[in-house]
């Protein structure tokens, strides 16, 4: 190993600099105590210097690399010097010329598991000594060796330590993107905040999302995060231009490119990439029922190992976009879908009440009751629209309904009361006739009138009571028409009701089965 590569696996230990660790200061102990001396050091030799990581007997935490003993022991074998002063190596040595005046001097390398030597253990003495026995040599290498364990021991700790940071980090990141994500309404939010979560805990030089036409083998590249001095490549790309890895996108497989000058999918068109700053590309392909439509991508400028956690959470993203994007979309297209529906629903309705003033031209009366009981359906069809034609609530129903005219005096109150696409009609069309009848004859007919409106759940069954207070006397109805009939059938047709004709006002009590208005 040159001496390059020493320094960067020294580096990458990260040991130097360390703050005291009893677990390295019980091994200076013991080699002081077995080679019976007065100095004992963890010795690691840096560029311009040489750093102790633990020392007994001895002042300095480091000296020069002039005044290093250690230095001469990088070959990887046991060095013992009997007398600095008649060594030419360390005759001049300062620490030997002057104080301390160190005379006697052994180490044993301290060996990496890659084969770096990175300083040595050493024992000193202020006197000449003859050596070490074959003992004290063999324990002291035994010594050096469990310093080279704890030192690469620290190192994995440490991995362990950052590898769980980076994968909470990684989670948290998921979890607030999703956050995000459930309140962006628009396309280009989204991609922002995926750019962002992704550049989070990436680091890259630039990442994004873009748009993808497997058709045309192109891709709309949406404005990413970039950082800073970094060109955007937001717009309309050509997966061509730039290598063959579209081949791998197309077929379901993440590209990875550690070296766009090295890898033969993107070889030749390397300048290109390298112009807009690409040198490690990642690209995830994204599919949506069966169809390639999207790519989350990360680029770097210079070269990055990458591990299959950052691959992982890439896709993880990616994939949180795409079930964004389509719910989106969904919704969008659910909204124009409605749109035309009720537009469609108004011109049917226009049409019907035509037809009923053609078919009773003479009969105002009944075209104008016709047309408000079209309308109480036309209601329930507005609500329903509001909710994907599947269900609504009566709440909803509520304030579609233009029975109501906007008329304060009518006081509604009750829980969440979801309401099939089959009950909502003729629950919209019985609150209309309980309406005209209070603004015709009831509480409604006059100024001080009004009615409380109120349900609620008990066990089974829906309860709705229509409350008519400060109108006139009111009484039952001579004979039953459609509207006497529609009232009397109640909430889901069963007939379920209570009618008082009392002398504070009507009241009706209203049941159905739960389970037969709510949706399926």
């Amino acid at each position: 190993m040159n001496e390059s590569e020493r320094l960067c696996e020294l580096d990458s230990l990260g040991i130097m600099d360390t703050p005291e660790e009893p677990e390295f200061d019980t091994l200076v102990t013991v080699a002081r105590a077995l080679c019976d001396v007065p100095v004992a050091l963890i010795s690691l030799v840096h560029r311009e210097r040489q750093w102790f990581k633990a020392r007994i007997g001895f002042g300095p935490h480091e000296t020069p690399l002039s005044q290093s003993v250690c230095a001469y022991a990088l070959d990887g074998n046991m060095l013992v010097i009997p007398d600095l002063t008649k060594d030419p190596r360390t005759a001049a040595n300062t620490l030997v010329t002057g104080d301390p005046h160190i005379r006697f001097y052994a180490g044993a390398p301290l060996i990496s598991s890659g084969g770096a030597v990175l300083g040595s253990l050493c024992v000193i003495d202020t006197v000449p000594r003859g050596g070490l026995t074959a003992s004290q040599e063999a324990g002291l290498e035994a010594l050096a060796r469990q310093v080279v364990l704890q030192i690469e021991a620290r190192r994995r700790d440490r991995r362990l330590v950052e590898e769980s940071s980076l994968a909470a980090q990684r989670a948290l990141a998921l979890v607030d993107l999703g956050d995000r994500l459930r309140d962006a309404e628009h396309v280009g939010d989204m991609v922002q905040l995926g750019s962002e979560a992704m550049a989070r805990v990436l680091s890259p030089s630039r990442a994004g999302f873009g748009i993808v036409s497997p058709e045309t083998e192109t891709v709309m590249m949406q404005p990413e995060w970039l950082r800073e001095g970094v060109v955007s490549l937001a717009g309309q790309h050509r997966f061509r231009d730039y290598g063959t890895f579209v081949d791998d996108l197309t077929q379901g497989r993440t590209v990875i490119v550690e070296d766009v000058e090295r890898d033969p999918r993107t070889r030749r068109s390397a300048q290109a990439l390298l112009d807009i700053g690409i040198r490690v590309l990642i690209n995830v392909p994204i599919f949506q029922l069966g169809r390639f439509s999207l790519v989350s991508f990360v680029h770097y400028d210079t070269p990055r190992p990458l591990t299959a956690d950052d691959i992982a959470f890439i896709r993880s993203v990616g994939d949180r976009m795409q079930a964004a994007i389509a719910q989106s979309q969904a919704r969008e297209e659910r909204h124009l879908m409605n749109l035309e529906l009720s537009h469609r629903l108004k011109n049917t309705f226009a049409m019907v009440s035509a037809i009923a003033r053609q078919t009773f031209p003479a009969e105002a009366d009944r075209q104008q009751l016709f047309n408000q009981r079209l309308g109480a359906i036309a209601a329930a069809y507005a609500a329903l629209a509001e909710e994907r034609w599947a269900e609504t609530d009566l709440h909803s129903l509520l304030r579609a309904g233009t029975w109501l005219g906007g008329d304060e005096r009518i006081r509604a109150d009750g829980p969440h009361l979801a309401l099939s696409a089959a009950a909502a009609p003729s629950i919209s069309m019985l609150l209309h006739e309980l309406a005209t009848n209070a603004l015709k004859y009831g509480a409604l007919s006059v100024p001080g009138g009004r009615v409380d409106l109120r349900w609620m759940v008990e066990g089974p069954d829906v309860v709705l009571d229509w409350i008519e207070s400060g109108g006139p006397l009111v009484s039952p109805p001579v004979s039953r028409g459609f509207g006497s009939r529609l009232i009397r059938a109640g909430l889901d047709g069963a007939g379920r009701t209570e009618i008082d004709f009392g002398a504070g006002g009507l009241r009706g009590r209203f049941w159905a089965d739960l389970g037969g208005l709510a949706p399926q």
